[in-house]
C-alpha cells in the first residue's frame, strides 16, 4: 500500500518502521528541512519531501491521488483535519487517519468524514483508573 505520512509530527519514526516491515510504500511530508534531512538519512527506502501538507499546491507536487492512504500526524489537530479534508475532496482518497491531540474533536473529525481518528490521549487514560 502506498501512504503518506502528513505533518510537522516528530512521533513518525516507530510508524515508518512498522510500516516498512509490513512491506508498505512511505511518503512522508514535513516542514521541519532538519527532519526531513533526518529521515533521509536513515531511510533510503522512503521519499521525504519538505514542505507545509496543509497546502494544495504542495499535496498536487506530490500527487497525492496516487496513494491509498493518507495519515495525518501533526500536533495540531486543525492542520490533520485539513489535510485529510484535502486529500479527500480534491485527491479522492477513500483511507484518511488522523491523530488528534484533543479529545473533544473525535466526533467532529467522524462528522466530517475522516474515516480513522485515533484520540492518543483518550487511549492512554483508558489504562489508568
Amino acid at each position: 500500500m502506498k501512504i503518506l505520512l502528513a505533518g510537522d509530527s516528530k512521533q513518525s519514526w516507530n510508524i515508518i518502521n512498522a510500516l516498512l516491515d509490513k512491506q508498505h510504500h512511505i511518503t512522508v511530508i514535513n516542514a521541519d528541512i532538519a527532519y526531513c534531512q533526518q529521515l533521509a538519512d536513515q531511510y533510503e527506502e522512503i521519499v521525504i519531501h519538505n514542505g507545509d501538507s496543509t497546502k494544495l499546491l504542495i499535496l498536487e507536487e506530490l500527487n497525492v491521488k496516487k496513494f491509498d492512504m493518507v495519515i495525518a500526524m501533526s500536533l495540531n489537530d486543525s492542520e490533520n483535519f485539513v489535510i485529510c479534508e484535502l486529500c479527500k475532496i480534491f485527491f479522492y482518497i477513500h483511507n484518511t487517519a488522523a491523530i488528534i491531540n484533543c479529545p473533544r474533536n473525535t466526533d467532529i473529525f467522524r462528522k466530517l468524514g475522516v474515516d480513522t481518528v485515533i484520540d492518543t490521549n483518550t487511549f492512554i487514560l483508558s489504562f489508568i483508573d
